[in-house]
């Protein structure tokens, strides 16, 4: 499912290693029922299909090699992941079920199209593509799959949004007058950006090299938006001449969190000019920021300013409690079972004994014994709360319009 649909647009990000991304937390494969899997193999059952301990782990997997993070687990702290995640593959797959009832599953050239359309928004090669999911473990026709489950879900559910109506005048005035406090304009600025990635040119010298050259062009009188639309590898702002928005000094911040004193740096500009070439020693990015507009003093927004964000804003609240409604349903209309919860319940000593399947151990050690828990240290507790969902549509709505 797409990982924007729902979520209040961030202004910009900070392109991070422009790598292919392919697949989210969906990664439960077309399982028939009726297999000769273990019954300790399967965590849980949907409809038919069986949900197996070894996609909830290669979902855990996926997730903590995205974030950076370490694979050792006290034996609660894995119960709690595999139980969260393996809620969320429940939801998702009777989505997907429910999507296959109403024929929204797409065909083989809407599939073909996005994979190809997933593939220039990352900036990859083909080689480049078959490394990655090779490196996944996946197959092609694994990844084709995961994208024809999250288009047909996606289909599900944004026609379920098209049911909301619009706000009113009224509704609108309301939320204004409720939230007036918090409708400021901080300092910060409107940039623009042209980005240079290591990983599309051969390495650290190749990036700095071209992020020169671009520099030494712009210093020859190059227009930036050309320059800009032409050769950053940020794709979303290429195709607005390198136009990022606008974002506050602690927005520039959180997205560039590798460049030195990046507010500074920003707001000491005169609008117009543009920096020298500077690395994000966080992404290992290289980037030249250009000054449109600078905000210097914190402004009241009016209800001119904030209208369309607040018509944004109560649309979105209300087609994520329809969504919520929809994830309800939709698990009360299918058979589901979770043998993994109902494994712990019978048995809270298996709680003990869970050890982190081989997914889930640093590659290259041994598997290693859990370590002691500090009793006195909360455990992180379950997230299963339904219907929160990793999928952006059935997910919670962050509210990112109120300035």
């Amino acid at each position: 499912m797409s990982d924007s649909s729902l979520r209040s647009i961030t202004v910009f990000r900070s392109p991070k290693t422009l790598t292919l991304v392919l697949f989210s937390s969906l990664l439960i494969a077309a399982c028939k029922g009726g297999s000769d899997k273990t019954t300790l193999e399967v965590a849980a059952k949907v409809g038919s299909r069986d949900i197996t301990l070894k996609q909830v782990d290669s979902t855990i997997k996926q997730q903590l090699d995205s974030s950076g993070g370490n694979a050792s687990m006290t034996p609660a702290e894995l119960v709690a992941a595999r139980l969260s995640v393996l809620d969320k593959l429940i939801q998702e797959e009777a989505l997907f079920q429910k999507a296959q009832k109403e024929n929204l599953v797409p065909d083989d050239s809407k599939v073909n199209q996005e994979v190809q359309k997933r593939k220039q928004d990352a900036s990859v090669t083909e080689e480049q593509y078959q490394n990655q999911i090779k490196q996944a473990g996946f197959t092609e026709e694994d990844v084709r799959d995961q994208v024809r489950r999250q288009l047909a879900i996606n289909e599900l559910t944004e026609r379920q949004k098209a049911r909301v109506s619009a706000p009113t005048d009224g509704d609108i005035d309301k939320y204004y007058s409720d939230h007036k406090a918090e409708f400021k304009a901080e300092r910060g600025a409107d940039i623009s950006v042209i980005a240079v990635s290591p990983n599309n040119n051969g390495g650290e010298a190749g990036a700095e090299q071209k992020i020169r050259a671009i520099y030494a062009q712009l210093r020859s009188g190059a227009d930036f938006a050309t320059v800009a639309s032409q050769k950053s590898e940020e794709q979303s702002s290429a195709i607005r001449g390198g136009r990022l928005g606008f974002a506050s000094e602690a927005g520039l911040k959180q997205s560039f969190p590798g460049v030195p004193d990046i507010a500074t740096r920003i707001m000491s500009l005169t609008e117009g000019q543009y920096t020298e070439p500077v690395k994000d020693n966080a992404s290992g990015n290289w980037y030249i920021f250009k000054l449109n507009i600078k905000r210097e003093t914190p402004q009241n927004l009016t209800l001119t300013d904030v209208r369309a964000d607040i018509i944004n804003t109560i649309t979105q609240q209300r087609q994520q409690v329809l969504l919520n409604a929809l994830v309800v349903v939709t698990l009360t209309e299918t058979t589901t079972k979770n043998y993994l919860a109902e494994r712990i319940v019978q048995n809270p000593q298996a709680m003990v004994e869970m050890r982190p399947s081989q997914l889930l151990q640093p590659s290259g050690q041994q598997q290693a014994q859990p370590r002691i828990e500090n009793e006195n240290r909360a455990a992180p507790a379950p997230s299963s709360n339904r219907p929160a969902s990793s999928n952006s549509n059935t997910g919670t709505v962050s509210n990112g319009n109120k300035r």
